[in-house]
């Protein structure tokens, strides 16, 4: 008898669960937390944090900035090891998991779009490494100092692509004395990985830091076709690091960092599969639905071409500080190179669509995907002033050159798609930030950047005998600025608000079905309007961390996809469309508590309202009726999205989390146990289509470790998922594929699924 992956796991669980679930509470009822991993007595009080939200080191508690930040102890205690665990400690942050195609928001704000031409509105920094497509950032953390989220626009200091936040990911420094370690993982989903570093000085004046991983996963989907595991995943990485300081006035870093990432498919499954669907109303889908029930639960499929999706990332960068008489000059250069690989079951079936659709001339099924590639190169030159005095400044150049090329191959019959594209675009940018301090405790922030970027396309329609070839090149200069104003009302207790522009440039929708009229009307700038009210505090000693956050911002000509009928090959593309008007405003909360010097308790709050102010006349979804608001004008048919949520926009996140440190009697041994819990309501996957719908659900995370300073040596039991909750990270409607009836695929994520695991560190 044949068991699926998911039956396998689930038996594996079942037995271990009460285990992992002892391991957890007996932590729980010790005592700890957020200490130093070999100290038995942690410091007293809340820590101050440094962050560089305002691109200079500064406490976080005193920058007018809604930042949200996690360290390299939070990171372990946590199991934050992908880039989509980030959720767990960042309120108003959702991440959207479509295959070749995943996406972040900040706030119900983000950029969904599977066009080359048109950038994300969060921007994801890596060692001053600003990366150019999104999906670059779903990577591994490894090595990781400190995570910063910088909430709402960000674009005076950080540019265009920060119109709805940052996400600034530092690694760690050389160290002053020679250290190292060594780390595997097992997990019960199949995850064997192994993590070494090594750092100290090369001499007085240079220091070095080396790290690099190998992991491999196997996969949570079961293709009952042939056994085989999907979406899993192998990868592997290095980065190596100079720090050197040759004289007191001079200073700077050399950083190199490469990984390779390869994963067995992704692929979707099936949630909703009426038996009637049949594709392009000619092959019956219930053939491939043998041995699977659809619906949120199912990860099986019956598929004879998984894919593949292969990235390749190398970057260099390299930050040079001179110090000058009452100002610091710095020097930051980038550059990088992304390549992707991307093959897609385009019917995700075993059906022999191309017998049926040629006559027996062709076998087989519907493939689609090719390769990208991204090249960027960028340099920043910025004059800092020193000290903390009355008037405190910074001033700045940047530029930045980036290439994206994509070749997409669907076919080979039916829904043909043949082309290639490059992708241009080159900004220029001035920005300045000054702060002053009108009294004690009362200081006033202005910035101001200005913005010059050219966009340029060329693509080519290979279907035709002839290709058609069409090129394009645009300008747009845009000004965006930034006041604020803040007042410590007593020590330890800072309020603030803020008035801030943001601009998101113009793009090319380099996708199929791309034409003239694309290039005479790229998709025009985004431009908005933000308010925030803030407050800072921490109270009794110390022990007591409260912010919260008051937001509205208000969007115009936001970037959109959605999906249109091609009249001549009557499939669904998706195109990117300026929404009319767009709003999103809501309230932040984050609390830290230490009663006392083993426990820490967090929570954080966001309740987030982002609707589409006015955007009529767009698409009907597929299949919508009169009845359901889609009507007809001038011959099109449309419906009225003004008042609408965005999409992938929950209206409340809740995160939770406890940490515990403690003895073990009298043995040596000190632990640290850790409980998390993160909560979010219901989303739509689809800006126009309300049967992508996920409900909303929480899931809750566990960890004991246990150390031995003598030894050198710490294991950490965790369980993600704990009950095992199952949820999608994104919905598609296949409606016009499976002639005309609502078929619903699902991608479900890894930590959809309930696994335990065991890591072993050795430091020496």
């Amino acid at each position: 008898m044949h068991c699926s992956s998911s039956q396998r796991k689930t038996a594996a669980a079942r037995i271990n669960i009460a285990r992992a679930v002892a391991i957890v509470c007996a932590g729980a009822c010790a005592s700890g937390a957020f200490a130093q991993e070999r100290a038995a007595e942690p410091a007293e009080g809340l820590q101050t944090v440094t962050v560089t939200a305002q691109k200079r080191p500064e406490s976080m508690q005193n920058v007018p900035v809604a930042v949200s930040t996690v360290d390299a102890r939070a990171i372990e205690n946590q199991q934050i090891v992908g880039f989509s665990d980030l959720t767990r400690v960042a309120p108003a942050l959702t991440i959207n998991e479509n295959p070749n195609n995943s996406n972040l928001s900040l706030r119900g704000i983000g950029t969904f779009a599977y066009s080359i031409g048109i950038e994300s509105a969060v921007s994801v920094i890596v060692d001053d490494v600003p990366v150019i497509q999104q999906l670059q950032a779903f990577s591994n953390l490894s090595d990781i100092a400190r995570v910063e989220v910088l909430r709402g626009p960000q674009g005076t200091l950080f540019g265009k692509n920060a119109s709805a936040g940052v996400i600034n990911i530092v690694t760690k420094e050389s160290s002053e004395e020679r250290e190292g370690h060594a780390q595997v993982t097992w997990t019960g989903d199949g995850e064997r990985r192994v993590e070494a570093g090594l750092s100290g000085p090369l001499s007085e004046t240079v220091g070095y830091r080396f790290n690099a991983y190998s992991g491999n996963r196997k996969g949570d989907i079961d293709n009952l076709l042939d056994g085989a595991d999907l979406n899993g995943e192998r990868s592997k990485g290095a980065r190596v690091r100079l720090d050197f300081k040759p004289s007191s006035t001079f200073d700077g870093k050399v950083i190199a960092d490469y990984g390779e990432r390869r994963i067995e498919g992704p692929v979707t499954t099936f949630r909703v599969a009426p038996p009637d669907a049949r594709y392009q109303n000619r092959v019956p889908v219930g053939p491939a639905l043998a041995g699977i029930t659809p619906g949120p639960d199912n990860r099986s499929v019956l598929i004879d071409d998984p894919g593949f999706a292969d990235h390749k990332n190398l970057s260099l960068s390299a930050a040079l500080n001179w110090k000058l008489p009452g100002h610091t000059l710095t020097s930051v250069t980038t550059w990088q190179d992304w390549q992707f690989d991307v093959l897609a079951d385009f019917d995700i079936t075993n059906l022999d669509l191309l017998g049926a659709l040629t006559n027996g001339s062709q076998r087989g099924g519907v493939t689609a995907g090719g390769p990208y590639r991204s090249r960027m190169s960028t340099q920043e030159l910025r004059l800092t002033s020193n000290g903390d005095g009355r008037l405190t400044y910074l001033g700045g150049l940047y530029y930045a050159d980036s290439r994206t090329e994509r070749t997409f191959v669907r076919g080979p019959v039916q829904s043909v798609a043949n082309w290639a594209a490059r992708s241009g675009n080159r900004t220029a940018a001035a920005f300045a930030q000054t702060e002053y301090r009108l009294a004690p405790g009362t200081r006033v922030s202005l910035g101001a950047r200005l913005n010059r970027e050219t966009i340029e396309v060329d693509f080519a329609n290979r279907v035709p005998a002839v290709p058609l070839v069409f090129d394009g090149r645009s300008r747009d200069d845009a000004a965006t600025g930034k006041v604020a104003l803040q007042h410590d009302l007593r020590p330890g207790v800072m309020v603030y608000g803020s008035f801030a522009t943001g601009y998101k440039g113009a793009g090319y929708d380099i996708s199929t079905g791309f034409n003239a009229g694309r290039v005479r009307q790229p998709v025009a700038p985004e431009t908005s309007r933000a308010w925030e009210l803030g407050m800072k505090s921490r109270f009794l000693a110390n022990r007591l961390q409260v912010n919260a956050t008051a937001f509205h911002t208000d969007y115009t000509d936001f970037q959109a996809q959605s999906r249109r009928l091609d009249p001549v090959t009557n499939v669904y593309e998706n195109v990117v469309n300026n929404v009319g008007e767009l709003r999103t405003r809501g309230v932040e909360f984050e609390v830290q508590g230490k009663p006392i010097n083993t426990l820490m308790l967090e929570a954080s709050l966001a309740w987030v309202d982002a609707m589409i102010k006015s955007y009529p006349n767009t698409n009907c979804y597929p299949g919508q009726s009169a009845a359901q608001g889609c009507i007809t004008t001038g011959g099109v048919a449309v419906q009225d999205l003004s008042g609408a949520r965005l999409s992938n926009a929950p209206r409340t996140k809740l995160n939770l989390g406890a940490t515990w440190n403690f003895m073990v009697g009298e043995t040596g041994y000190s632990g640290i146990a850790n409980l998390n819990g993160q909560y979010q309501s219901a989303v739509n996957f689809d800006l126009s289509n309300p049967l992508t719908v996920q409900k909303g659900y929480g899931i809750v995370n566990g960890s004991v470790a246990l150390s031995n300073p003598a030894q050198n040596l710490k294991v950490t039991f965790y369980v993600n998922n704990l009950f095992d909750k199952s949820y999608a990270s994104f919905i598609g409607d296949h409606y016009s594929v499976y002639g005309n009836v609502h078929v619903l695929t699902q991608t479900l994520s890894r930590n959809a699924d309930r696994y335990l695991g065991v890591r072993v560190k050795y430091d020496f």
